[in-house]
Formats: structure tokens, sequence, C-alpha cells
């Protein structure tokens, strides 16, 4: 083989490896792409839940993993709602609200009651000895638009319950909180309700 055929050929396998080198770089971008893309579109699928999920999993994949996972078993074992159900409860939440003028603190313990009772009717809540964290993943997994609902009104009602009577004096703050409590209930309650 002479100079010139072996240049040639020496030439076209530098040519070869530049275009594999160039071919693999740009399928691992658009990989990357996608795969930024897929997880951008969870985020905005599961908003604050999808950042909660991956900084406990300690990894955006790992979450949306878990998120996927959770959304399966989840959509799997929920149940829609009878109409006699469905009437029964907005009769509930309408005493809730009744009730609310008179005494916020009964309503909001009747409102946390009407929407856990929503839950296991509609089998968020699997097993009676469900913790209420494991719920609120449930709850997350299909309606991630209220799950921080659920969570600041139940962190709101174990406030109520773990305080005494010490302020009877009907603070415009502490009314205020509780409207905000009951608002908080009632979006969950509503996105249950609907389906």
């Amino acid at each position: 083989m002479d100079n010139t055929t072996l240049g040639i050929l020496i030439a076209v396998a530098v040519v070869v490896v530049i275009l594999l080198i160039v071919l693999y770089l740009i399928s691992r971008r658009s990989r990357a792409r996608r795969q930024e893309e897929r997880r951008e579109r969870t985020r905005e699928e599961f908003g604050p839940e999808y950042e909660r999920t991956a900084q406990e999993r300690g990894s955006e994949e790992e979450a949306e993993r878990e998120l996927r996972r959770r959304r399966g078993r989840v959509e799997r074992q929920i149940e829609p709602l009878s109409d006699e159900s469905r009437q029964r409860y907005q009769e509930r939440w309408g005493e809730v609200e009744r009730v609310f003028v008179d005494n916020p603190e009964r309503s909001i313990e009747m409102a946390d009651r009407t929407v856990s009772d929503l839950l296991e009717e509609r089998n968020f809540v699997s097993d009676p000895a469900q913790s209420d964290e494991e719920t609120e993943r449930s709850l997350a997994a299909i309606h991630p638009e209220v799950a921080d609902d659920y969570r600041e009104a139940r962190r709101f009602r174990a406030g109520i319950v773990g305080r005494s009577t010490e302020n009877e004096s009907g603070d415009d703050n502490t009314t205020e909180d509780m409207r905000q409590s009951l608002r908080r209930y009632r979006s969950v309650y509503e996105r249950l309700l609907e389906g």
C-alpha cells in the first residue's frame, strides 16, 4: 500500500471517527433535552409535590418515578362517588358553612371530618392504618393543586385541637385564620366531589 492510499484511509477513518463523535454528542444532547422536557412536564403536572418529592428522594429522576408510580397506584384504587353520596356530602358541607358563623372551631372540625370521610369513600385511604402523610401523598398524586391546601388546613386544625380555649375573645386574626382554613378545606372538598 502506498503512502497516498494510506493517507486517504487515515483521513477517511478520522472523518468517520469525528462523525461518530458528533452523532454521539447530538444524540446525548437530544436525550438530555427530552429528559428535561419530560421533567418540566412533570413539574407542571405535580406542582410543589414534585419539588417536595425530589427533596425527599434526593433526585429529580427518583421523584418522577415515585410520583408516576404513586399516581398509577392511586388511580387504580380510587372510586367515583354515587349521586346519593354526592348529595349527602353537599348537605354536610352546607352544614359546615352554617356552623361557621356561630362556632368556627366546630366548623373546622366538621370540615376536616367531611373531607376525611370523602377521602375514605373515594378510596384515597386504602388501609385504616394509613398515615396522614400517606393520605396526603395519595391526594397529591391525583390532585396536586389542592394537596398544599389540605396540608395547611390539617396543620391549622391540629393547632386548634392542641390549643385550649384561652383565646375566646374572638381575635380577628384567629377568625381570619379559621376562614382561610375553611376555604382550604373547601377547595379540597370541591375537587374530591367533582372527580
